[in-house]
């Protein structure tokens, strides 16, 4: 195969390569935009080919410099180029010079077009704004040493396969024998910059994608430091592409480059004559607009003029090398532009979906999800989730997603941290950024809604709803329905093949979908080989809000028959630093204890019914068996060692000319105080709330640094204007003060140390 490469008056004629490694895989000759490459051919009816013609004049911005109309404005925004700060330092000078030239020799298959094609190029001002680009100089941090087949196996099983192509001969881990990998259908999103960039560079990118290339079309891949260099450095070990010594001699004379300070400054003026803004931002031009040409609407459609001409045209007219099926969806596009409505919400989630390519893994509506030859290449890291299939590795379906999942674990999902709920998945989410994808939230939650609600009660109040009822349900025993053959609960693995692990339920789904899907798996999520559990059963509506309750409380509750193991009845604080809050019987405290665990090995304990501290300790934090499914059994036992038995004494009383009128052994409601619940902030730390004679109380304790001992912050709001009030501390031997109040608010604090 011979595979030729113009140069605009430079000819390179080399042998095509077929390489095993993925970044010299053979990409198309054109502007490849993933979305219409998987979703259009030349066999589409011209009423269908109208919607990928609207997406080429977006992905390839025409709209950067040819104003769409008013109505579609929000579907046709445009894509921010690459960030060309410190670019200089990114690539050489050469590289830079032939970029400029024609962009498919340096970065095959992409979207920016040549601005020097037309017969009246310049190769002064090519030679110019080759300076300018070159003086963009940025340090590039050192990456650190990188393993290459850590990199390799990084690559190919944690979501880099779904966009770009595998290493010819490589076979996931695990993957059965009797699997056959064959080549990929579709066209990959080439790598060809691998060659262009430094291994620190490329490492630094693939930390942070959307800092280089702000459109967003490359996510990052939640990547350590030390993953981005173990994957640089294998992208790196493929042959690399040598540029020929005799173009080397056409371009500079084959002369090591020297940066020239007066071509640099030409060359900005270059880069702002040539509209080359319209995209990219470099320094000095963040904030410069472009004057559009011709509006979109105004532009002829059935001539092949312009950027869709033949041939490139004279005065700096992009020149995309487009394909003869792109230029007709495009002209189309532009034939029934006055055609076009408003997006409908339903539709801005597929053209969002189409232009940061979700479908390369997820399907919705019966569209998109992976080729079959690429889903091997979603990965597991337990090897019996290959057991179940294509559900077992692959992304889930986005179908009725906007009723399925809650907001906020939407936003741990696409964001923040801990939103993973299948362990036994290698293949990671993608991070885009909140300005591009975040209105997808409200807008499934709008398009998904179900028509005739479904209706649960999460309250929790009747007594069928009693959490032990869920427990039983989830487990082995004869009550059981067995989900835990399946499902996994808090880190403890399943009895079967793996499946979603339920812990987080109450924070991920919603209420009535859960519901939804209990009742009726294969209608709510078709293909699933969850079996119909609550068919035909009688109570089916009072044990999945028995369920829903065991799980809303799984945080206090012990864990399933069958699951349960002797050392689980320990309770353990968040390693992620929330404490635990656990109401139960406490040895030391009562039959209304609040105990709170803290990280560190820091706990306390309130007593709601005497509405104050009672014991604080460190080491483990509560033996929960006593008293988790039923409160008969006997209490909950401090584990941990220095157990502290605070005073015995409550924290406010009357003070008046120095005469203490309320006794100290007093307690409770006896002395005035009435428990008003408590609170839980960010960070899981509860506040306790009381009132005294008129006085709001806010009382909280939380760890000091390295845990030295428990900071105490006391809010009194409101005066009782007929007495004083004093204030007595946690610890044996505190001393009475008096509570001196500002614009009826005090605010107390104090340090429990021992």
């Amino acid at each position: 195969m011979k595979v030729a490469f113009a140069v605009f008056g430079l000819m390179f004629v080399g042998t095509g390569w077929v390489s095993a490694h993925p970044a010299q895989a053979l990409p198309v000759d054109y502007p490849l935009v993933v979305g219409f490459e998987r979703f259009y051919s030349a066999d589409d009816d011209e009423t269908y080919l109208v919607e990928g013609g609207m997406l080429l004049l977006n992905e390839l911005n025409c709209v950067r410099c040819h104003k769409p109309p008013e109505k579609l404005k929000t579907r046709l925004q445009g894509r921010q180029g690459t960030n060309l700060e410190g670019v200089g330092s990114r690539m050489d000078a050469l590289d830079i010079e032939l970029m400029i030239r024609n962009p498919r020799f340096v970065k095959r298959g992409t979207i920016m077009p040549s601005l020097f094609a037309g017969a009246d190029r310049n190769l002064e001002d090519i030679k110019a704004l080759k300076h300018y680009l070159a003086s963009q100089k940025k340090k590039v941090k050192v990456m650190p040493k990188g393993d290459e087949e850590e990199g390799r196996v990084l690559y190919h099983e944690t979501g880099c396969v779904a966009c770009h192509a595998p290493e010819t001969g490589y076979r996931p881990k695990g993957l059965p024998e009797g699997v056959k990998l064959e080549l990929l259908g579709l066209p990959s999103v080439p790598l060809s910059m691998v060659d262009r960039y430094s291994r620190d560079a490329l490492g630094r990118f693939l930390l942070s994608p959307q800092h280089l290339r702000p459109s967003g079309r490359m996510p990052g891949m939640k990547l350590s430091e030390q993953e981005a260099a173990n994957l640089a450095t294998y992208l790196k070990s493929g042959p690399q592409v040598k540029i020929p010594k005799e173009l080397q001699s056409e371009i500079d004379g084959g002369n090591q480059f020297v940066l020239d300070a007066k071509l640099a400054k030409r060359g900005h003026e270059v880069f702002l004559k040539k509209k080359c803004v319209a995209c990219h931002a470099a320094p000095g031009s963040e904030k410069l607009s472009v004057k559009s040409a011709k509006a979109l609407a105004e532009l002829e459609f059935v001539k092949r003029a312009g950027c869709l001409a033949e041939v490139p045209s004279e005065g700096g007219v992009p020149w995309f090398y487009l394909d003869e099926l792109q230029i007709k969806a495009m002209q189309l596009a532009l034939k029934y532009l006055s055609k076009q409505g408003n997006e409908s919400l339903a539709q801005k989630i597929d053209h969002t979906m189409m232009r940061y390519d979700c479908y390369a893994c997820h399907s919705r509506d019966g569209k998109g999800g992976p080729e079959t030859s690429r889903e091997p290449f979603f990965g597991v890291r337990d090897i019996g989730a290959m057991s179940l299939g294509r559900w077992g590795n692959l992304a889930p379906p986005l179908d009725m997603v906007g009723r399925k999942l809650t907001p906020e674990w939407f936003e741990k999902m696409l964001w923040g941290e801990g939103g993973e709920v299948r362990p036994y998945v290698s293949t990671r989410m993608p991070q885009f950024s909140k300005a591009d994808v975040g209105h997808l939230i409200a807008a499934f939650e709008k398009v998904d809604v179900k028509e005739v609600p479904m209706e649960i009660d999460v309250s929790g109040l009747p007594k069928y709803q009693r959490g032990h009822f869920g427990r039983d349900l989830m487990g082995t025993n004869e009550k059981g329905l067995g989900c835990v053959n399946c499902h996994g609960l808090k880190g403890v693995k399943s009895l079967g093949a793996p499946v979603i692990d339920l812990t987080h339920t109450v924070q991920r789904l919603r209420p009535e979908y859960f519901k939804e899907l209990l009742l009726d798996p294969q209608a709510t999520n078709p293909g699933t080989l969850m079996p119909p559990m609550f068919l035909e059963r009688k109570k089916a509506n009072q044990e999945i809000e028995q369920l829903w309750t065991y799980l809303k409380e799984i945080d206090q509750r012990r864990l399933p028959d069958g699951l349960l193991k002797g050392d689980d009845y320990e309770m353990k604080p968040d390693k992620e630093g929330r404490p635990i809050v656990f109401r139960t019987f406490l040895e030391g405290v009562g039959t209304q204890a609040i105990a709170v665990g803290f990280p560190g090995g820091i706990n306390a304990a309130f007593d709601a019914e005497e509405v104050r501290w009672k014991i604080a300790w460190r080491g483990k934090f509560v033996d929960a068996l006593g008293t988790w499914d039923d409160r008969y059994c006997t209490p909950a036992v401090p584990l941990g060692e220095k157990v502290e038995v605070l005073g015995d004494w409550m924290p406010l009383g009357e003070w008046n000319s120095g005469v203490l009128k309320q006794v100290p052994e007093s307690l409770g409601p006896e002395a005035g105080f009435e428990m008003k619940g408590f609170r839980l902030d960010k960070q899981g730390v509860p506040t306790f709330l009381y009132q005294w004679k008129g006085i709001s109380v806010e009382d909280r304790l939380e760890p000091m640094k390295q845990n030295k001992g428990l900071k105490r912050t006391v809010v009194l709001t409101g005066k009782n204007k007929e007495m004083g009030t004093y204030f007595r501390g946690l610890k044996k031997g505190s001393k009475v003060k008096t509570v001196k109040f500002e614009n009826e608010k005090a605010v107390i604090e104090e340090v429990l140390t021992w």
